[in-house]
């Protein structure tokens, strides 16, 4: 007999009636074939849970993260009694598809419809998110590599440009989705053995009660998909699971990295004539941790080196009468020296930057800042400076943000580090434009004078991101954002 039908014989009034009960194909594949104004979908997106209402047909909303450059894996993840298609293609529940999208745009949208044949509704997701900043791009670079931003206002949002400027990827999350969360530095690492990983830091506000974006890294496979968080490690400076700052991180292979975080503590090293409290002074100290193999296998801490106290140009409070948390060095960056492998860490409320050494932790030198051993002049040196790097010839660049002068700048300088002497000094200006925070420079290929700029939190405009080619003045590349929206580091990585 066929299983999708029953018979039943019933007696009324001397006459016998045949009713034959057809439990219709819908009824028998567990379709509910009431109106879905009260239902939603659950999806999984690149490993966010997006929730879409039925409740309105035509409806239009957002993915909290979408790819152009690598393929989206969607998961259907509850049971909605009814056929569910994206871009024509079906899906079940408890199953993933995968989904190629050629470009992100607010003009392009994706498709669903959910069917249980007496209910139809069609629903879209945008596949450029609305809780992205509109992103406005003049020009096009002809230098290889994507840039990789996050905001550090305006939104937790971060992404990836091309070469014109186009979104590529993203994150962004609204302000109920955020709960307080935000992003900074993302970037791109490809390892010694062409392993391509991205992260980027989660900052859960002011997790660590003193004001600084900490948090955890999060690391990003090649197809962008999240594999593991990064907090500090156990040691004698920290607790395991203790958060993180979000203004660098070093990844030198899967289970080997470089991190930094702020920590309130209570010294007694200050010395004298810097009017420390007799009982012991708060400062905020900069731990660097380097693990490897979830081992500490170095640690730095500025409080041990107690000739650091009289440098600091801000945050410098140490009878703790104004401040409770006072950041005395404002570690910014980090990079290794291939030529040494120790690390060269920039500290703003210093205005120094210093090489330390990776096996003793010693400071090697200092470079501009009260503590100068280069013998910078006072228009040389640097103030409030938010970024360095090292190009491949063994120049180091710096962004001065120029926070005493007004006057934002790029550095290149040529080191002799044994004699402690500049051998070369090179600054270069962009007329209108001042960083107040945030803000990074980095050179684009070799022998050139082209630079990449994140120019953070300025002072006036819109602009975002410039690609300037300084031999001949020319803007190549110019990205705008909304008046009170601003990035904080931006890397063009190939």
């Amino acid at each position: 007999m066929d299983s999708s039908k029953k018979f039943m014989i019933v007696s009324v009034s001397g006459a016998i009636l045949l009713i034959i009960l057809v439990s219709c194909t819908l009824a028998y594949s567990g379709r509910d074939n009431t109106l879905m104004s009260d239902k939603s979908l659950n999806l999984t997106i690149n490993g966010f849970n997006v929730e879409l209402p039925l409740a309105e047909d035509g409806a239009i909303y957002d993915a909290i993260s979408l790819s152009s450059v690598s393929t989206n894996t969607i998961k259907l993840n509850n049971e909605t009694g009814a056929t569910v298609k994206i871009d024509e293609k079906g899906i079940g529940a408890g199953k993933s598809m995968d989904l190629k999208l050629d470009t992100l745009s607010s003009n392009k949208l994706i498709k669903i419809t959910v069917d249980n044949e007496k209910d139809v509704k069609t629903i879209y997701l945008r596949t450029l998110s609305s809780q992205l900043p509109q992103i406005n791009s003049a020009g096009e670079s002809s230098y290889e590599g994507n840039y990789y931003a996050a905001l550090a206002t305006g939104g937790a949002a971060l992404y990836e440009l091309n070469n014109k400027g186009e979104v590529v990827f993203y994150i962004a999350k609204s302000q109920q989705e955020a709960n307080g969360e935000t992003y900074s530095d993302f970037k791109k690492h490809t390892l010694e053995d062409g392993t391509v990983r991205y992260s980027y830091q989660r900052v859960y506000g002011d997790s660590n009660g003193i004001g600084t974006a900490s948090g955890e890294r999060v690391i990003l496979d090649e197809n962008y998909k999240e594999i593991k968080t990064i907090t500090l490690a156990q040691s004698k400076f920290a607790k395991k699971g203790d958060p993180i700052d979000g203004q660098d991180f070093i990844l030198i292979d899967d289970n080997h990295y470089i991190v930094a975080a702020s920590q309130l503590v209570l010294v007694q090293n200050i010395p004298e004539g810097l009017s420390a409290s007799s009982m012991g002074s708060k400062v905020v100290r900069t731990l660097i941790q380097e693990v490897k193999d979830d081992k500490v296998v170095f640690e730095f801490t500025t409080d041990s080196h107690p000739e650091l106290y009289g440098l600091s140009v801000k945050g410098n409070d140490y009878s703790n009468a104004t401040s409770q948390s006072p950041d005395y060095t404002g570690f910014d960056r980090m990079i290794i020296d291939p030529a040494d492998n120790n690390l060269i860490v920039s500290f703003k409320n210093l205005n120094t930057i210093m090489k330390i050494n990776r096996d003793t932790g010693n400071i090697m030198w200092k470079l501009s800042g009260n503590g100068d051993e280069f013998g910078l002049t006072s228009e040389q040196k640097t103030s409030g400076q938010s970024d360095i790097a090292l190009t491949k010839e063994g120049y180091l660049t710096i962004f001065d943000n120029g926070t005493s002068t007004g006057q934002t700048r790029i550095l290149k300088l040529k080191l002799d580090e044994v004699n402690k002497k500049v051998l070369e000094f090179q600054e270069f200006k962009v007329s209108g434009e001042t960083a107040l925070a945030d803000g990074s420079a980095q050179r684009i290929g070799d022998n050139i004078e082209v630079y990449t700029i994140g120019w953070g939190q300025t002072k006036e405009g819109t602009n975002a991101i410039s690609e300037i080619d300084f031999n001949t003045g020319k803007k190549l590349l110019e990205i705008t954002l909304p008046q009170g929206v601003s990035n904080d580091r931006v890397q063009k990585i190939k």
